[in-house]
């Protein structure tokens, strides 16, 4: 079990460590700012609007100390502050509008990639579910695009603007006056390796944040589906500690990133007032020997304080941008992956089936599986139902009945044998015609948030009211439609809880017999419901079993006694096959399942 659980940590630590950036992901990325070229363009210009004004800033601070304050001219004075002025409102706006423009584009890409992502997962196979935590992916869909978002929002542009107010500074002040200059710069180096040695120590605490924030996710995900598990086996204690556990971890790794991030700030503020400092220091002497005016000693300081400013915000900008990268190479990942194969549209003048349902020499072996000695989960298994028959399969939890539905439905193919349906092996049907053809209820009814109506028009989306009721009249469900405020329009709540189990089967039931289907599956389709509406559920099963072919997944031997024909199934082999009459003659194991239930029936009346 250990090992097991450390193979599956090992399988799905999806976080990207050590490798360089990849250019072909910053050019995949393109097409996403394509559509915005015009923010993103006008964004740029107005950068260099901003970090030009910001260079200007000090120059034009020197010129007010030289050409208006020590002369007393004071009409100068007065026509260099308004500038000043009118440049740092200009300033302000266009770091407003680029703001406003840059958090618009990250919003939108966030929404165009998340809209793309998820259209892919919902195309996966269901093989790729099997091998992915729901955790896992929720944080693939939310966090991963979030820093996408912050990458267009507030790290591509604007680290753009630090990089020239940076060149332009060093450039401002060699141009000048190249000896104050080069000591006003000479503590730059430091802020390099600084930001060098910084940047990398925050990206290795940010990325094992984040692989114990996909594993926190994964937890929680996973317990709040199994919880009644959880409630049951009396787990809540240990779950409790478990999460308490993984929850500390992601807090002790974010406090490292907050203790480095808390560090390299002070260290650059005092690195910048050294550079202050220096020209301090240094500056006065210059002017006494008449190189410099004070105005360009009042520049000088000028420009040592913007200095660090941008050097300061390149490290934070370039770890956003990592993180950005690192998601959009996760992103990829997952849209790099083949997609449900044969998903082609059915054709619109859809004909009707009537023909034998059969299985011929069927093997599969589930590809998770980790244990190569495993039995496959069908071996060589054959059968065959006719059309208007009714076939039954019993067996023990892990016997291949659920494997027989996720083949009939495609998720998975037979490794080897084949199925078809009215002579035509299921492979050349398109999956999505082939799902259209079957008929499917389950024991657990999974509904979605939404109204009534939606969730019975999930397969027919021109369904009308009055066809609706017709069939909720043959299955019962019109007496359910009563007792609901709205009726068709009642909202259904997460999985439909605030209907009864019973109430969502005769549901799924209803929603089947709109569909109308070539085949029917019925997954003990009866076991919640009441004895008036198994009766209601019984006719209308009859009616569309008529000229179909149908499986009937058994849990309750009661309800395959009219079965046509019954299989059982023992580690993915047949074991037996025949009616109920001639199993119970035989007295193998179905008769010995029909003893248990009968005798546990007994026990509890």
């Amino acid at each position: 079990m250990i090992a097991s659980l450390k193979r599956r940590r090992a399988k799905h630590a999806d976080e990207i460590s050590g490798q360089t950036l990849d250019d072909k992901v910053i050019w995949r990325l393109a097409p996403y700012i394509r559509g915005h070229q015009t923010p993103v363009l006008i964004s740029v210009l107005l950068v260099f609007v901003s970090a030009g004004v910001a260079l200007f800033g000090p120059k034009l601070l020197g010129l007010i100390v030289d050409k208006g304050l020590v002369p007393r001219d004071y009409g100068m004075l007065y026509r260099l502050v308004l500038l000043y002025g009118v440049l740092e409102l200009m300033r302000l706006a266009a770091v407003y509008v680029q703001s406003v423009l840059l958090q618009k584009v990250g919003q939108e890409v966030m929404q165009e990639v998340r809209g793309d992502l998820f259209g892919r997962l919902i195309r996966m196979p269901v093989a790729f579910f099997d091998k992915n935590p729901v955790g896992r992916l929720v944080t693939r869909v939310t966090n991963d695009t979030m820093n996408l978002s912050e990458l267009f929002s507030a790290s591509f542009v604007l680290l753009l603007s630090d990089i020239l107010l940076i060149v332009g500074v060093i450039a401002a002040m060699l141009l000048i006056h190249v000896k104050l200059g080069l000591i006003a710069i000479s503590v730059f180096p430091f802020m390099i390796f600084s930001m060098v040695y910084f940047s990398g120590k925050l990206r290795v605490s940010f990325r094992r944040a984040r692989e114990v924030l996909a594993r926190l996710n994964g937890l929680f995900a996973e317990r709040m589906a199994g919880m009644p598990i959880v409630q049951l086996m009396e787990r809540e204690g240990l779950e409790r500690e478990s999460y308490r556990r993984l929850s500390f971890d992601y807090r002790e790794r974010q406090f490292e990133g907050v203790y480095y991030y808390s560090l390299f700030h002070p260290i650059i503020t005092i690195l910048g007032g050294a550079s202050v400092a220096l020209v301090v220091w240094y500056g006065p002497q210059y002017m006494h020997e008449g190189d410099i005016a004070l105005g360009t000693l009042i520049s000088f300081l000028a420009y040592a304080q913007v200095l660090y400013q941008p050097v300061r915000n390149i490290t934070d900008r370039y770890n956003i941008f990592l993180a950005a990268m690192s998601s959009a190479e996760r992103i990829f990942t997952l849209t790099d992956m083949a997609e449900e194969e044969g998903l082609r549209e059915s054709g619109p003048d859809r004909r009707r089936l009537v023909g034998d349902l059969s299985f011929e020499n069927v093997s599969f072996q589930y590809p998770v599986s980790e244990e190569p000695n495993r039995a496959p989960a069908l071996n060589d298994f054959s059968f065959t139902v006719r059309a208007g028959q009714t076939l039954a399969v019993v067996g023990h939890t892990g016997a291949g009945k659920t494997t027989i539905t996720n083949l009939l439905f495609r998720f998975y193919d037979p490794d080897k044998g084949r199925i078809l349906l009215a002579g035509r092996d299921l492979r050349e049907f398109s999956k999505r015609e082939l799902r259209e053809r079957i008929g499917f209820v389950q024991q657990e009814v999974f509904l979605f948030t939404g109204t009534v109506r939606e969730n019975l028009a999930l397969l027919r989306q021109e369904i009308t009211d009055e066809e609706i009721l017709a069939a909720a009249a043959l299955t019962g469900f019109s007496r359910v439609l009563k007792k609901l405020p709205e009726g068709l329009d009642t909202e259904l709540d997460e999985r439909g809880s605030n209907l009864s189990m019973g109430e969502r089967q005769i549901l799924a039931f209803t929603r089947v017999y709109l569909q109308q289907p070539d085949i029917l599956v019925l997954d003990e389709a009866t076991s919640s419901v009441d004895s008036e509406s198994e009766r209601l559920l019984q006719n209308a099963a009859k009616e569309l079993m008529r000229e179909r072919a149908s499986i009937v997944i058994a849990h309750r031997l009661e309800t395959v006694k009219h079965a046509d024909q019954i299989l059982v199934l023992e580690r993915g082999s047949l074991a037996e096959a025949g009616t109920h009459a001639e199993l119970l003659l035989r007295g193998g194991i179905y008769a010995k399942f029909v003893r248990l239930q009968e005798a546990g029936s007994a026990h509890e009346a």
